[in-house]
């Protein structure tokens, strides 16, 4: 992946130019997040710990001077009393632009295990079928480096590690730890080891696909006990309580001879299109893959 610090003011170029002249600023925040090592290696993101964790500080600090000047040029145009907040709001920015620095790559690794495990079972699948058939475990490999997404990349930098003459356990180890799947990581482990012992790697497989398999269908049973309780939330949050609510609204309101702005209207219909939008994608990230 291209270096790059998200939600940044200033570009990344810069920010990383920057940080290779004060790594020394970052490596107590990166003794602080011991996982960032990790998370990076896995995210594919190309940057050194101790670079990224003090870029990730120098765009926490921008975003925060810059959040700063914001609130005191508006704070100076609305009156006086804005002033005294901006400071505060500006250190709350500033922490929370550097958490979400530090964490992004967590969030990139874990999208990965999505993609990942969205075509680990068929891909696994067609391994145990190639071995079981007689097919050599490197030409096995080399034909599942297509139609699986990510599974197939992986194989290819895999099988493209072992043509260029590295060791098939040193290149499968490296694989296991790039990797964020625990999944897939399951899957080398049980190549690594069959090939260390010279047991068959077909039965190695075919043990940790059934595995996975079980694993699959205990993911849709459980998805398939929360869409209950979530359903009567949405019915609640996004039917019930608006309906009930603006009927008891307008008839309060009729009783105390107001008039009900037309902007509360508005308001509600665009809140409940913004929740709509999210309860949908919510439930989207938490449908297993089959």
């Amino acid at each position: 992946m291209k270096p790059t610090i998200p939600f940044s003011v200033l570009p990344s170029r810069m920010l990383l130019g920057a940080a290779k002249k004060y790594e020394a600023l970052g490596i107590a925040a990166a003794r602080t997040f011991p996982g960032l090592k990790t998370a990076l290696l896995q995210a594919e993101i190309e940057i050194p710990v101790p670079e990224y964790a003090t870029a990730s500080l120098f765009s926490a600090a921008i975003n925060s001077g810059f959040i700063l000047l914001l609130l005191l040029f508006f704070g100076y145009l609305a009156g006086a009393e804005a002033l005294p907040a901006a400071p505060a709001l500006a250190i709350v920015v500033g922490a929370g632009s550097f958490l979400t620095t530090i964490y992004y790559p967590q969030m990139i690794a874990t999208r990965r295990t999505r993609k990942l495990e969205d075509n680990l079972v068929p891909a696994v699948r067609q391994l145990v079928i190639e071995l079981k058939s007689g097919v050599p475990l490197f030409e096995a490999m080399t034909s599942v480096c297509d139609d699986y997404g990510e599974v197939s990349e992986e194989f290819r930098k895999i099988v493209k590690h072992i043509n260029a003459g590295e060791p098939d356990l040193e290149v499968l180890g490296d694989a296991s730890r790039r990797i964020p799947s625990m999944q897939f990581q399951k899957v080398l482990w049980q190549i690594s080891n069959a090939l260390k012992v010279g047991s068959d790697v077909s039965t190695a497989l075919e043990a940790i696909l059934h595995d996975l398999t079980n694993e699959k269908i205990n993911e849709i049973r459980r998805y398939a006990q929360e869409l209950s309780p979530w359903t009567m939330i949405y019915m609640m949050a996004a039917i019930i309580v608006p309906s009930l609510g603006m009927t008891l609204g307008i008839v309060i309101f009729s009783f105390l001879n107001v008039a009900i702005p037309k902007i509360i209207f508005a308001a509600a219909v665009l809140l409940l299109v913004l929740f709509q939008l999210f309860f949908l994608n919510f439930l989207g990230t938490r449908r297993p893959t089959t």
